[in-house]
């Protein structure tokens, strides 16, 4: 919060008072009303209510309080003898619905027909969330885009807190996340009793520093835990960023693969289409999820609009997830277009001007690259070892993000289209992030597969 500075007068014992403005200084910030309304509540309770109320008041909060998340992710599994010889591949994770299925979704299934396109395994997919509807829709598209016969991907929702899974001889499984990768190495150990061979290792598609997402406590504990598999574990690392940061924690795996961010083959086909760029800033909106920063995003535009006078002129979009218009002042605001379909998204890259999307992780994150080659002047933010100004001209990687600096970044980058409209598309280059083709490890891992089950 600012300060409120005066001269001293020694005369008036008042203007020694330094005043804090926190309350002001809050109100002039747009902010969701549900959540100040609530804060508000909250602070009356604390600071006004006799000392038994303020006791009621905390015991129900914690009643109300949801479980460690560890309570409600973590399970057992109770396996049974498949006879069959087959090799298969399982990929487990949480969900395949379209409508959850964002950028690591897709990559992780991606991944997964890419090994069993290349090996010949049989292919599963349990989806470790309890499902209702069976949604494949994602699954069968993706599928004939790998050449792979939709019908003979099994897909089975959990519909059990201890589900009962067939399990081979040689099965492998692939696991998504943190607790994935903990309810498959219980799985891996009863497989091997039950076959009496040593552990198959467990694949894990590795695409972010999980336990970071978590303030310290045992949910971060186990976040942690997983990356330290008592099983052969090889890991697949989404950006050599993230493998070197991974690394420095002290993590270990048997084998590790690493893959870089490739440019989504729905978004190819309208990258070269090179259309003019008008007044509109696209930002990253998804503010359930910390790691994107949306208050940061949003105090920093509320800064832009009070501070550049060319603010009026420009169109304010949010992609992610949906959520309420937001007011910023000078009647300009943000406006929520929700999930976008690919088609939708690609356009929209390709005459934005402006792009403004945060993420506090060591992971490079999708849409600045998507952004920047589209041509679009993107603004980032630098984290650890990361710094992805490196790796395209349009980027800027900030490592202060306070409001401030990233009004003063907003508005250098209006006074640059301003002066080259179409600056950000000229200043295009090729990049990894542009190849086509498969993931380039997918090939080594195929043979090493195929190799350990012969």
């Amino acid at each position: 919060h600012p300060y409120s500075v005066q001269p001293c007068d020694h005369r008036r014992p008042d203007h020694l008072l330094i005043r804090r403005r926190a309350i002001g200084a809050w109100m002039d910030i747009p902010a969701n009303k549900e959540s100040r309304t609530s804060l508000q509540f909250r602070e009356q309770i604390k600071r006004h209510a006799p000392r038994f109320a303020v006791e009621a008041f905390i015991k129900a909060r914690a009643r109300l309080s949801a479980p460690p998340l560890e309570d409600i992710k973590l399970h057992d599994y109770r396996i049974s003898a498949d006879p069959s010889a087959d090799a298969r591949l399982t990929l487990v994770i949480p969900s395949v619905a379209s409508q959850r299925a964002f950028g690591g979704v897709t990559t992780g299934i991606d991944i997964f027909l890419s090994l069993g396109q290349r090996t010949g395994f049989d292919l599963r997919i349990l989806a470790d969330d309890f499902e209702t509807d069976g949604d494949r829709d994602l699954i069968d598209r993706r599928a004939r885009q790998f050449g792979l016969d939709p019908a003979g991907i099994a897909l089975v929702p959990r519909s059990a807190q201890t589900p009962e899974v067939p399990v081979r001889r040689n099965d492998l499984f692939l696991s998504y996340n943190w607790w994935t990768t903990l309810n498959l190495n219980q799985l891996i150990e009863a497989q091997a009793a039950l076959y009496g061979r040593p552990p198959l290792p467990l694949l894990y598609l590795i695409q972010e520093y999980e336990p970071a997402f978590y303030p310290f406590s045992s949910t971060h504990m186990l976040a942690r835990l997983a990356f330290d598999s008592p099983w052969p574990a090889w890991g697949i690392f989404n950006s050599s960023e993230l493998f070197t940061y991974f690394t420095a924690q002290k993590h270990r795996v048997d084998r590790s693969y690493v893959f870089e961010p490739r440019l989504s083959d729905s978004l190819r086909p309208f990258v070269t289409q090179r259309d003019d760029k008008k007044r509109q800033i696209l930002i990253y909106g998804r503010p359930a999820i910390a790691r994107n920063c949306f208050s940061l995003i949003e105090k920093g535009l509320v800064e832009w609009v009070k501070t550049d006078p060319a603010a009026r002129d420009w169109a304010i979009i949010s992609a992610g997830t949906p959520h309420d218009d937001i007011p910023l002042g000078n009647g300009q605001a943000i406006r929520s277009v929700g999930k976008l379909s690919m088609e939708d998204y690609a356009r929209m890259l390709q005459t934005t001007a402006i792009g403004l999307s945060l993420m506090s992780s060591p992971h490079p994150s999708y849409p600045p690259l998507e952004m920047a080659h589209f041509g679009i002047r993107t603004i980032t933010n630098s984290f650890a070892n990361k710094d992805l100004s490196a790796t395209h001209p349009n980027i800027v990687s900030l490592a202060d993000v306070r409001p401030k600096a990233i009004a003063e970044a907003l508005a250098d980058a209006c006074r640059a289209y301003e002066a080259d409209p179409r600056g950000g598309w000229d200043r295009c280059i090729e990049t990894p992030f542009l190849q086509p083709g498969p993931f380039h490890f997918v090939d080594q891992l195929a043979g090493d597969l195929k190799a350990l089950l012969a």
